[in-house]
């Protein structure tokens, strides 16, 4: 359709261009989603499977229509075949300009057509998003997607040429003068008030009740999607059922983003008391997060940027934390745990633990922590306590969705202060350190020095819960060095931010007496690993190949005190 509007005549002046813009690109562009989807289907399974075959076949077929779609067209209208209406009138696009009312005459069935398929997949990206982005996976949410994007700017083209107005240039304007008071993503809250105890009480009345209390385990979970709540999930059930008193005497989580998920999982399925922890995580991450959170991406929260009032329901980021809750609900004897009701609510009782969810202040840089106990003891080491900030309790899948920030995929939270204004935003805790250790070792140094005057048998040891990549090739950067090196070298210090953390961590605990165990779920350069939220059965298999050789790494250290 746009290039119905061409109002130069390529052809009469450069044909050799013509040719090539307007014959060849757009046949080639017409078979390149066949062959691509051939390649992905035949490594996938390594060989040529009957759906590689087909799909090469379609792509075949697909550019000998486009080559005789003339003579098609004009062979089925010379035969008044049934339903001759929904043909087309062919418009041959070399033969020059043509108005935009000249289109609509020839094609207005079939712009009508895609009218209606563009309003269909809009509806139910935007009322069913779960549902939808689910049934049809993530890559046929970008594919609808794009079709339909397409669609809308191929009809704002056609009203652009018609009013001979600049449409395009003007909603471009709009969307960036809107993004100042349109912003949708301010965090949910529930109507309860924030009430907690410093962490020195906390710790004190966490103690009270532990007749084995010589060692205090504290626990830092690496992010890294859906992969890392995977591995978090696993492995602290598998540690609890190794030693059936290491969850009574863990005090500490201190995680980042799928850690997050995987913590505040483990956590839940504990306190249900029911059913294997193992078992059930599988149930709850075999569902597909990531097709939800694209659906909403692509379709509400774009459609977002072009309407100057915030629709809070359009949120791409509340999409993925309904689909959290979504899939916590249909596990089997669920009673004691609602993820959509508040985080304090569900973790503030004597018996729980600390559980520090790391984000990141995007105005200052610093850490911003989602706790059940209050940090503001813990400000001069550049720890933001939320709570301290935002007056009411959040849903718990909000605290684990503000930790799991991911660039682009997921918005920045808008976070407002007490008093109703908008205080700042928040990102992955990764953008400061991936782990989360800076955080234990803050909350360590300080359980430290009141155990030093007050409790002189307890000894500390820091689980780390790894979701590391090895890296062997260090080879200089070629190419494209005026864009390439600065993103691969934020790539590196996310991957590697909190590998001196542990060193230092590692040297001051062993002043003390106390131990730093690192239990690795470890990658080469060459494997696939999930984008963001959705995890393949052959990802968890891989995964869970790794859990039983790490366990036998740990064993001596866990059962030598």
């Amino acid at each position: 359709m746009i290039l119905h509007f061409s109002y130069f005549n390529f052809w009469g002046h450069q044909p050799s261009y013509a040719l090539r813009a307007q014959v060849f690109i757009p046949r080639l562009l017409g078979i390149v989603p066949y062959l691509i989807l051939a390649l992905g289907t035949y490594k996938a399974n390594g060989y040529w499977t009957p759906v590689s075959l087909l799909l090469l076949s379609s792509a075949v077929w697909m550019s000998v229509f486009v080559f005789f779609r003339k003579n098609l067209i004009v062979w089925l209208r010379s035969k008044h075949v049934r339903f001759q209406s929904i043909i087309p009138a062919y418009v041959p696009i070399k033969n020059g300009a043509y108005p935009a009312k000249f289109i609509w005459i020839k094609q207005w069935r079939w712009i009508m057509f895609r009218v209606s398929v563009m309003l269909f997949f809009f509806l139910i990206f935007i009322f069913q998003p779960i549902k939808s982005g689910q049934f049809l996976g993530a890559s046929s949410v970008v594919i609808f997607g794009f079709g339909t994007w397409l669609i809308l700017t191929a009809l704002v083209n056609m009203f652009e040429k018609y009013i001979r107005f600049p449409v395009s240039f003007s909603l471009l304007v709009l969307v960036i003068v809107f993004s100042f008071f349109n912003n949708n993503h301010a965090i949910r809250i529930s109507d309860k008030q924030v009430d907690r105890t410093d962490l020195v009480n906390h710790f004190d009345n966490w103690l009270e009740d532990k007749s084995d209390s010589s060692t205090v385990y504290l626990v830092a979970a690496e992010g890294g999607g859906i992969r890392s709540a995977y591995w978090t999930a696993n492995v602290l059930a598998e540690l609890d059922q190794r030693y059936p008193n290491f969850d009574a005497n863990t005090y500490a989580y201190s995680s980042v983003s799928g850690g997050s998920l995987g913590t505040l999982l483990y956590r839940s399925l504990k306190k249900e008391k029911q059913g294997s922890v193992s078992e059930r995580t599988k149930l709850m991450l075999q569902n597909d997060f990531l097709a939800p959170v694209t659906a909403a991406l692509i379709f509400p929260d774009l459609v977002q940027k072009f309407i100057p009032f915030a629709i809070k329901r359009l949120d791409r980021a509340r999409v993925l934390e309904h689909s959290w809750e979504k899939s916590w609900k249909e596990l089997p004897n669920v009673r004691e745990t609602d993820w959509s009701q508040g985080f304090l609510t569900q973790f503030s009782q004597k018996d729980v633990p600390c559980i520090l969810l790391n984000s990141t202040h995007v105005e200052s840089g610093y850490r911003t922590v989602v706790s059940n106990v209050d940090l503001t003891e813990l400000a001069s080491d550049n720890i933001i306590d939320l709570f301290s900030i935002q007056k009411y309790d959040i849903p718990v899948s909000t605290a684990i969705g503000l930790s799991a920030r991911f660039p682009l995929l997921t918005p920045p939270a808008r976070i407002e202060s007490r008093d109703g204004e908008v205080w700042g935003h928040l990102v992955d805790g990764g953008y400061y350190e991936n782990i989360g250790a800076t955080t234990i070792m803050d909350v360590y140094s300080k359980l430290r020095r009141h155990c030093d005057l007050k409790y002189k048998n307890i000894r500390f040891k820091v689980i780390a819960l790894r979701n590391t990549k090895s890296t062997d090739d260090y080879s200089p950067q070629r190419g494209m060095t005026e864009i390439l090196p600065p993103l691969i070298t934020l790539s590196h210090i996310w991957e590697h931010n909190g590998e001196e953390v542990l060193r230092k961590g590692s040297e001051l605990l062993e002043q003390y007496g106390d131990e730093l165990i690192e239990i690795k779920l470890s990658r080469d350069d060459k494997e696939n690993i999930p984008l963001g939220w959705y995890l393949s059965k052959s990802a968890q298999r891989s995964i869970e190949k790794q859990i039983m050789p790490q366990m036998k790494l740990v064993r001596l250290n866990l059962e030598n005190n």
